[in-house]
């Protein structure tokens, strides 16, 4: 029996809710990407609730980096990081407590401990389930296989990414669509001109990354001492910190005895590091970390600086080659080599740049992409069979 008309009315009058789930408390990896995403369906007219980590002992940094962005946020979930089966137990009932109060169209998830989490509720009850990935390679095992099942809709960052999960989890062909990870383009600028600036300026290389030992410092800094050997005007900042900095970084920048042409930036407050980032000439990023969609790469693309990067993970499909340099190797003759090139050649520098700002505004747009997004879900959904999107 079809319902009364003033309830069919009030059921087009719900907005679309979707609860985007994130496996954990620290602003780590992914956790910017979330909340872009999260944002841009906001202000598409969607009604998000960003739900993360719960942990008992330590504060919620992400909780508290979603409500200054004006996201609405609910705590109480555990939501580990790894599986636990008791506080997966738990998460299972509460979540599935608060789908039957709040009734989300959409459970929006960005990890593999909320993917989890999800897709057992949604056999549980009418909700689906959405999974943004951010590595080139997808879950493996017979979990990924079931997760890849009850998905509703899988969103890789890239068409190889797309390609590898299909190929692993067949169970996902016919519910892909690729979606680029996004980069908020009114936050991440290019720096005006300086008219003023002469041939004999400064030209700094930047490099944003935990210092790691698996992120190639010690490379990176003896491609810079090459070159820097050769082109007195380069530069090297490196911003971020790491347990193994003097070891990997610091130790190896003094060895090369450049003194303050190598500079450590440290930890840099988000709201000046916008500015840090479009102030440099070119960027190098070699090695991805936990956020394989290379969030540095993409914000210095957005800031319209160049980018001389590695060809491991999603970098090859990220970075189009006029927009900066793949490496055709990892040596470090090649690295510094690309930092000589682009250093004495200024018109090809600002010829990349303007290249890279205008590849991420037609591909890394977060208003767009979540747009977009929001429209289509809302298209599956259908006029008079759930709900509508504010501001339409």
């Amino acid at each position: 029996m079809a319902p009364p008309e003033s309830d069919r009315g009030s059921d087009r009058e719900r907005l679309m809710k979707i609860f985007h789930l994130f496996a954990n408390h620290k602003f780590t990896g992914p956790a910017d990407l979330a909340m872009v995403m999260a944002s841009g369906q906001q202000h598409a007219g969607a009604d998000v609730c960003f739900i993360s980590s719960t942990h008992p002992k330590v504060e919620n940094t992400v909780e508290q980096m979603a409500a200054s962005r004006g996201l609405k946020t609910r705590t109480g979930l555990r939501l580990g990081k790894h599986l636990q089966p008791v506080s997966l137990y738990s998460d299972v009932n509460r979540l599935g407590r608060w789908i039957d109060e709040e009734k989300p169209d959409f459970l929006h998830c960005h990890l593999d401990g909320d993917h989890l989490l999800a897709c057992i509720c949604a056999t549980r009850a009418p909700v689906r389930v959405i999974r943004s990935s951010y590595q080139l390679d997808p879950p493996t095992g017979w979990r990924g296989s079931w997760l890849a099942r009850h998905t509703y809709l899988w969103l890789p960052p890239t068409v190889e990414a797309e390609r590898c999960l299909i190929a692993r989890h067949p169970a996902a062909g016919g519910k892909t669509r690729v979606t680029a990870p996004a980069v908020d383009l009114e936050r991440f600028q290019p720096a005006a001109v300086d008219a003023k600036r002469g041939l004999d300026a400064p030209i700094v290389i930047g490099v944003v990354a935990r210092m790691q030992r698996h992120r190639r410092f010690p490379d990176l800094i003896e491609a810079f001492a090459t070159a820097a050997a050769r082109e007195p005007r380069l530069r090297l900042e490196i911003l971020g910190r790491g347990t193994h900095q003097d070891e990997v970084a610091r130790a190896p920048a003094a060895r090369t005895g450049l003194g303050d042409r190598i500079r450590f930036g440290g930890y840099v407050d988000p709201e000046s590091y916008p500015q840090h980032l479009s102030s440099f000439d070119m960027l190098v990023f070699l090695v991805p970390g936990s956020d394989g969609t290379c969030r540095a790469a993409r914000e210095a693309l957005s800031c319209g600086v160049p980018v001389i990067a590695s060809r491991r993970g999603l970098l090859p499909e990220l970075i189009p080659a006029n927009s900066g340099i793949l490496l055709q190797n990892e040596a470090t003759e090649t690295l510094s080599e690309a930092m000589l090139g682009l250093a004495r050649d200024p018109h090809r520098r600002q010829q990349m740049a303007r290249n890279a700002r205008e590849h991420a505004i037609e591909t890394f747009d977060a208003g767009v992409l979540a747009t977009t997004l929001v429209s289509e879900l809302t298209d599956v959904i259908g006029p008079g069979d759930g709900p509508i999107l504010q501001n339409r």
